[in-house]
């Protein structure tokens, strides 16, 4: 995470807003390809007994669909010189896109046997690998010579594509042979493409708001919404990957008792962390956009408030999305975001048009809305009752509102007796964090449930054991 946010911000700061926003934009047609690409990975995962004839049909059948992806990605031409018509080098450009994506289908094989065998972190190691080689080691150096196009970007995904399929296949070798006769073919493909299928529907619920922006917007507000958009949603995205996993396993273990009151601390405990932690950069924006991308940026520090409300929302939906999975009732799940998507779609594209930041603004509050639903399920879903999502969930996002007003309040009142505008920033953000720990500590039996009261009460007494432990 720290690698990717830093690589992004020195690019950031040597090409500038447009040159992002062509590439987000060539960067939603990779995502889509890939995935439009993939029919094996889930067959080769799931089938009890892999031979040698399933994997050379797996082989054949991933090389040709990711061949056959990567020559259609080609005709998107028209449209993206449509897009940006002061663009030049499109067609450069998307002869990379292709061979990348040609690239990447081709370890799909090698990816999907390191996901058989639960080599995760091969994987990770591979992609962390493959950024480090692509964009800190290829793209920084020629963006420092003075290379300052979109050009660059394309160019150290590719390598990246290169780097993480060899290691992959390095890791995960199988023989380099393809057939498209395998006597169970038909289920094969059935269940490949119906999983890819919904791995593209996934995409498209997720993405619909950077399509209808990349559509719409000009080059440079695509790139400050889209940079943005990445900067505010790592670090969300990473922690409740990690988190979500744990409680998914939990929750799925535990009885219904412990469940319950799991749930209850997990989605307080989750809320009140995001709200905090988003609330120090919705704060200060233009200290964060400035430090981390530079004053070329500030223009896009709009977009950092709402992109901090639906991080704060998509960390709430992961933690309740968890709850619900591990219950039994992913459905619920399901529902919602299909209509998030739709909401998101009639949204986006009734206000893009008009102004872009006003989109990111429906985007937040629809995912906020999306939240507090998944939430109150969750809750509902282990037996409580649904006025609890108001001191476990809704209590601590009033707090985090606090702590935004309280840091820009402080700001405000420095600044006007002469101080920088940097050092104001800074001690209205320490000092609205410090009131909002200091009334969390006075407060603590009225603004913390009693399940999250307890479960800290335990985890301090055991750090406390432990530190008497391992002091002489």
């Amino acid at each position: 995470m720290a690698t990717q946010i830093g690589a992004q911000a020195i690019l950031a700061r040597l090409l500038g807003p447009q040159e992002f926003g062509v590439f987000s934009a060539l960067m939603l047609l990779i995502g889509v390809s890939v995935l439009a690409a993939d029919l094996v990975s889930a067959p080769v995962i799931q089938m009890p007994a892999l031979d040698a004839a399933a994997l050379r049909f797996a082989c054949g059948l991933q090389w040709l669909g990711s061949a056959v992806v990567a020559l259609l990605s080609l005709f998107s031409l028209p449209l993206f010189r449509a897009a940006f018509p002061h663009t030049a080098g499109l067609g450069l450009s998307l002869g990379l896109v292709a061979a990348g994506i040609f690239v990447t289908g081709w370890g799909g094989v090698s990816l999907s046997l390191l996901r058989r065998n639960l080599r995760y972190r091969e994987i990770q190691l591979a992609q962390l690998l493959g950024y480090v080689v692509g964009y800190g080691l290829c793209a920084v150096p020629l963006a420092l010579a003075g290379q300052r196009s979109h050009h660059v970007l394309v160019l150290a995904w590719l390598v990246q594509s290169f780097v993480t399929t060899g290691l992959q296949y390095a890791w995960a070798r199988h023989p380099i042979a393809a057939s498209l006769h395998f006597d169970g073919w038909r289920p094969f493909l059935c269940y490949g493409g119906e999983v890819g299928l919904g791995n593209v529907a996934n995409w498209v619920s997720t993405s619909v708001d950077r399509l209808l922006v990349a559509r719409q917007a000009a080059p440079v507000d695509i790139g400050y919404y889209n940079t943005m958009l990445n900067l505010m949603s790592t670090p969300v995205s990473q922690l409740s990957s990690s988190l979500s996993t744990v409680a998914f396993s939990v929750s799925a273990q535990s009885d219904d008792a412990a469940r319950r009151r799991g749930t209850l601390i997990y989605l307080h405990l989750s809320t009140l962390l995001f709200g905090l932690l988003y609330g120090v950069f919705a704060a200060a924006p233009e200290l964060w956009v400035g430090l981390i991308y530079g004053p070329r940026w500030l223009d896009g520090a709009v977009y950092l408030p709402p992109f901090c409300m639906a991080a704060v929302s998509f960390g709430v939906s992961s933690a309740a999305n968890a709850v619900l999975t591990s219950g039994g009732t992913a459905g619920s799940s399901a529902v919602s975001q299909v209509v998030t998507a739709l909401l998101l779609a009639v949204l986006v594209w009734a206000l893009v048009s008009s102004s872009v930041l006003w989109a990111a603004w429906a985007v937040a509050t629809v995912y906020l809305l999306r939240a507090l639903l998944l939430a109150w399920l969750s809750l509902r879903r282990v037996g409580e009752r649904g006025s609890t999502l108001l001191p476990t969930v809704v209590l601590p996002l009033l707090l985090a509102l606090v702590q935004v007003g309280v840091s820009q309040a402080l700001t405000h009142a420095l600044a006007s007796l002469g101080l920088g505008a940097g050092s104001a920033s800074l001690a209205g953000l320490c000092g609205g964090l410090a009131a909002i720990v200091l009334l969390l500590v006075a407060l603590r039996r009225v603004l913390l449930p009693p399940a999250s009261l307890a479960w800290l009460a335990e985890a301090s007494g055991k750090l406390r054991r432990r530190l008497e432990r391992s002091s002489p």
